[in-house]
């Protein structure tokens, strides 16, 4: 019998070793990265589903109000999430996972299921028996984003060269002779101000995170929060912030350069490390995030064209929709 439980604290170490051993979690699902939220920012109905009293599934998500709708919500916390389950979980057993998610969110009065399913590439195995089970059971894709990605070929000589295009790698070569150095776990406060500059001038916008916030995640994950920067003698030229999700992925959280050291081209320095040390400790893909703006409606094509120039390719991230009053 498939019983579908609220989450509570009891449950923490059993969530997180579940997570930990899933086929599509990363840090992002983890109760450690979603509790550094404040308790009021988000109203949490995070779901386990447990079968002979063994978890099988779990759904990090939050109640979000949408007008006067209720939405059962993938947790806004994370850039993404759905349910996250084992390998081991085979299609019938999904399908009749996806249907005990259905008859709870009716049961409780929700009008909605939204859903940000985890990118493929961060899955350590095949497992699209579970987005099968989804649009069987009458999940719509709401809106779809692209992010760029390139796969990493652990040992493969010369790869810079072989997957970057020729202008790229040009600006790699004049940015090893520009007398920079690179950090591949840099000070975070000399990064910050160059960031915020940075969206302000290109966006007029903020760092989805405060500077505090990103110190904190730091110290929650010491060895997979880390600032690869470009340094001109003490002065930071350019920084990629990146989260190491899980042992597949190096996911780039914050790109930014500071505009007046932008012809010794640090950026393209930092990505060209970045590639040769992902190769090096055995990371499966770069993920640079998403081009796509106002959830997929609008295209930046330069900034596709730079990450592709890069070898990067593109990797969908999809959004499910669910009426649970259709049923």
């Amino acid at each position: 019998m498939l019983v579908v439980k609220s989450y509570s604290k009891e449950f923490e170490n059993e969530w997180e070793e579940f997570v930990g051993s899933s086929v599509n979690g990363t840090f992002m699902q983890e109760r450690k990265f979603l509790g550094y939220h404040p308790s009021d920012k988000f109203s949490d109905h995070s779901l386990i589903f447990m079968e002979n009293n063994r978890i099988i599934a779990v759904l990090p998500a939050a109640v979000v109000q949408q007008e006067d709708k209720c939405i059962l919500h993938s947790h806004p916390g994370a850039s993404h999430g759905g349910l996250i389950i084992k390998s081991s979980l085979g299609t019938p057993k999904c399908l009749e996972l996806v249907n005990a998610l259905v008859e709870y969110c009716a049961m409780t009065g929700f009008d909605y299921i939204r859903l940000k399913p985890v990118p493929r590439v961060y899955h350590s195995e095949l497992s699209d028996q579970l987005d099968f089970a989804l649009r069987f059971s009458g999940f719509k894709i709401e809106y779809t984003e692209l992010a760029t990605a390139l796969e990493l070929k652990e040992g493969e000589e010369h790869f810079l060269k072989q997957v970057m295009s020729s202008t790229a790698f040009r600006n790699y070569q004049k940015a090893l002779k520009s007398g920079l150095s690179i950090i591949d776990d840099a000070d975070i406060n000399d990064y910050w101000g160059v960031l915020e500059n940075k969206l302000k001038l290109r966006h007029n916008a903020k760092p989805t995170h405060t500077l505090e916030e990103i110190k904190y995640l730091k110290a929650l994950y010491p060895d997979r929060i880390k600032l690869f920067a470009a340094y001109k003698g003490e002065i930071l030229t350019a920084g990629v912030l990146v989260f190491l999700l899980n042992e597949r992925v190096i996911n780039c959280f914050y790109i930014a350069h500071d505009d007046r050291y932008q012809n010794l081209r640090p950026l393209n320095l930092i990505f060209g490390y970045m590639m040769e040390w992902g190769q090096k400790n055995s990371f499966s893909y770069l993920d640079w995030g998403i081009s796509t703006e106002e959830k997929g409606s609008s295209v930046n094509t330069g900034l596709f064209r730079f990450k592709e120039s890069y070898g990067g390719h593109g990797v969908l991230r999809e959004c499910y929709l669910y009426d649970v009053n259709s049923k």
